[in-house]
């Protein structure tokens, strides 16, 4: 990924704080951070796959800490982000997504800015683009949790003196992400049966490639005008998974894949969601640079190249 020179100049020595490293999101951001010459503090009950540069693992629970951490930024990624999970298990999910956030808030005193990332299924569903200011759908777990989790946010720095920025992810997706999310599923179909089974081909998506997210996420976090504001994360094109699971069999290269659609209602999740972007693009010196066709060509590839299918 190349690096903006602002960003070195911004993060190169900065002390960040960041939960969830040993998430697909989490520990994409940690490599970029890396890169960067960041002095990066992870918190997590579970350590990154890979050994970094200029990284301090801290094993924690964020529901049970016990000292307190400084620095510059906290990027707070950790959270039960499986809505179907979220469903569940309730409890759990509150005691992550809210709990474990009042807590680390708690037990952290920042500097300059704190960046909460919560999710584009806060909003109602549309298969119009859809700003911040859009009305909300807070019916399940998850959507919930992260709306709890939004204000927990904003009313810890207020309080505190410290500037914050809530980004509103769509479906990002890249290599190395869990097969429980839909284009991992997809292509690993491809790879292991030369067949795919999707739940239903008519929902609709907003798919950002991880990279362009990260990026995106820490030009927003050393942008003062983008201070104590909220930003939708994603593409800004809408696209069905029955197009997702063509494209991913175009990208495998592989003649002959059949496609399955099992036309199933699937609860508590939109049958279309996209974003509006202008925002991010007016605050930011940012747009998404890889393509649908280019992101899934670059997880086949992965996955070809010996690299766990997830």
């Amino acid at each position: 990924m190349r690096i903006p020179v602002n960003l070195t100049n911004e993060l190169l020595g900065a002390k960040i704080i960041v939960t969830g490293a040993s998430g697909f999101i989490g520990l994409n951001l940690v490599r970029v951070l890396s890169e960067l010459g960041a002095e990066i503090t992870v918190i997590d009950r579970m350590q990154p796959a890979e050994r970094l540069p200029h990284v301090k693992f801290e094993w924690a629970d964020l529901r049970h800490l016990n000292q307190t951490y400084e620095a510059d930024y906290l990027i707070h990624l950790a959270a039960i982000t499986n809505a179907g999970f979220a469903e569940r298990y309730p409890v759990d999910t509150f005691e992550v997504n809210v709990l474990g956030t009042v807590n680390l808030l708690n037990h952290v005193k920042i500097k300059k800015r704190i960046l909460f990332p919560s999710t584009a299924l806060v909003y109602k569903a549309s298969e119009t683009p859809i700003g911040e200011e859009a009305e909300t759908d807070l019916s399940s777990v998850y959507a919930l949790s992260k709306n709890v989790g939004e204000q927990v946010v904003k009313f810890h720095c207020q309080r505190m003196g410290v500037p914050h920025t809530i980004v509103r992810f769509f479906n990002i997706f890249g290599p190395g992400q869990l097969p429980m999310y839909i284009v991992p599923q997809v292509l690993s179909q491809i790879k292991e049966n030369h067949h795919i089974e999707i739940r239903n081909g008519t929902v609709m998506r907003d798919l950002l490639f991880v990279e362009d997210c990260i990026d995106a996420v820490l030009k927003l976090s050393v942008t003062p005008s983008a201070e104590n504001s909220e930003f939708n994360i994603g593409s800004g094109h809408i696209v069905s998974i029955s197009d997702v699971a063509k494209a991913a069999v175009e990208a495998s290269g592989l003649d002959n894949v059949e496609i399955t659609d099992l036309e199933e209602f699937i609860a508590f999740s939109p049958t279309a969601i996209m974003a509006n972007i202008d925002k991010v693009q007016a605050t930011i010196d940012w747009f998404p640079k890889t393509t649908l066709r280019q992101g899934l060509k670059r997880m086949w590839d992965s996955m070809e190249n010996g690299k766990p299918a997830k």
